[in-house]
């Protein structure tokens, strides 16, 4: 390889967008068959599955306009319908601004009572106190906290509060107005995009005709960086001159010869969420079913459920519709066996009326995805800029939602990738 390439690790959204930005020569490895990283889509028996739902939205107009060029027309947009599920009844999500729809007048009584105001100064030390300063406690109690603990699968209180104006409604600090050109959080007037065809990977795919080469099956196992060389666990070597990484930190570092061993053990620190995705493909035709759907009950298993048909009228034609759920797990709070949890949310969508019968359901897998979320701990960011000050200096720069530990969106991984493309590609 001639020096000056740059190697980038990981096909995701982030690492096809450093090399489609990156105007230079670059080579990109990935350990899958395919592009996409998070962001892939998988079809069976006529049904297309998003891993964990996706749409897009953006409050970065380069970014928007990108993807609308690379999908060439062939795109959908529509206003975003997303419930939640609350008491055996959909109502409009988000659930602190729509509690007075739920059933029980009780509740709605006691989340209305006691709703903080919005514009008040929170103060609060961990995510579980922020959730009940911002919202008030019959907000917190029967939804807000039932439903994070779900998602997080951890103690909120381990967690901090940096991250909650960009990710959930009403979370946004005073003074803020939706349009602002940082991400807020999408709401019930929020138009998103989709494909026109196919599943959320098209994107990816359409970017990455521009990109690479491309190496797949390449699973990085070994980074020299005194000899500036990688290589894969099938004998695959390469030379760079800089190298880009979306692996997780904890992996890359650990990949890293010489590595120093307290720094790894400050990755190992890092937290995060995993996930068992349930994909359930229906035999038939789903009417009226929201793109989203949001669920606290803690007996239920999924905390998110993903009608993958509603994101395009390409994907609502076909005869059999998708059905995605999200379920969280970590090493806190490990999932049951995969028998048992498959079993109980088919059951789960039936008894809830998401599904009319189990007769109905013509095929269900599961895709296990390690590293769903980032979390955000308190000591995440003197980590993150801890490994950053060791391997910049080394050539090798680290982004991405794992390569980060940032819990980013497909847009903001498009844009971090294409900043940091500028960034190296002036110097």
């Amino acid at each position: 390889m001639d020096s000056g390439e740059v190697l980038i690790i990981g096909a995701g959204p982030t690492g096809l967008a450093f090399s489609y930005s990156y105007g230079g020569r670059s080579r990109v490895l990935e350990k899958s068959g395919e592009v996409g990283g998070l962001c892939r889509s998988i079809e069976f028996g006529g049904g297309v599955f998003d891993i964990g739902g996706h749409s897009f939205h953006s409050p970065h107009p380069e970014v928007t306009g990108l993807v609308e060029r690379l999908m060439e027309g062939r795109w959908h947009t529509q206003r975003r319908d997303a419930r939640v599920l609350f008491d055996g009844r959909l109502i409009d999500y988000p659930f602190q601004r729509h509690f007075d729809q739920i059933s029980d007048p009780a509740i709605a009584a006691e989340c209305r009572e006691t709703q903080r105001d919005p514009d008040a100064t929170v103060k609060a030390e961990n995510f579980e106190e922020w959730i009940v300063e911002r919202f008030g406690a019959g907000v917190a109690r029967h939804f807000m906290l039932p439903y994070n603990r779900k998602l997080w699968a951890r103690d909120l209180k381990g967690m901090s509060c940096e991250w909650v104006q960009e990710r959930i409604a009403g979370g946004e600090p005073v003074g803020v107005r939706r349009g602002d050109r940082a991400r807020q959080p999408l709401s019930a007037q929020s138009e998103v995009a989709y494909p026109a065809d196919g599943g959320f990977v098209e994107i990816f795919r359409a970017m990455a005709r521009y990109c690479g080469p491309f190496e797949f099956g390449q699973e990085i196992y070994d980074v020299d960086a005194k000899a500036r060389t990688a290589h894969s666990a099938n004998g695959g070597s390469w030379a760079w001159d800089r190298l880009v990484s979306t692996m997780p930190l904890p992996a890359l570092l650990r990949a890293i010869r010489d590595c120093p061993q307290d720094l790894i053990s400050e990755a190992d620190r890092l937290e995060f969420v995993s996930l068992k995705v349930l994909l359930v493909l229906v035999g038939k035709r789903l009417e009226d079913e929201p793109q989203r759907v949001y669920v606290a009950d803690p007996q239920a298993p999924p905390h998110k459920i993903a009608f993958n048909h509603a994101s395009s009228p390409s994907l609502r034609g076909r005869s059999q519709h998708a059905i995605m759920c999200e379920i969280a797990h970590s090493l806190q709070q490990p999932p049951a066996a995969d028998s048992e949890l498959e079993r109980a949310t088919l059951e789960w969508l039936v008894e809830s009326r998401l599904i009319a019968s189990l007769g109905d359901v013509a095929e269900s897998r599961f895709v296990d995805v390690d590293y769903g979320y980032p979390v955000y701990t308190h000591d995440r960011p003197a980590i993150v800029r801890k490994i950053r000050a060791y391997l910049e200096p080394l050539g090798i720069f680290t982004i991405g939602r794992f390569g980060g530990w940032e819990y980013l969106n497909s847009d903001a991984c498009i844009k971090q990738g294409a900043s940091l493309a500028s960034r190296l590609h002036r110097h």
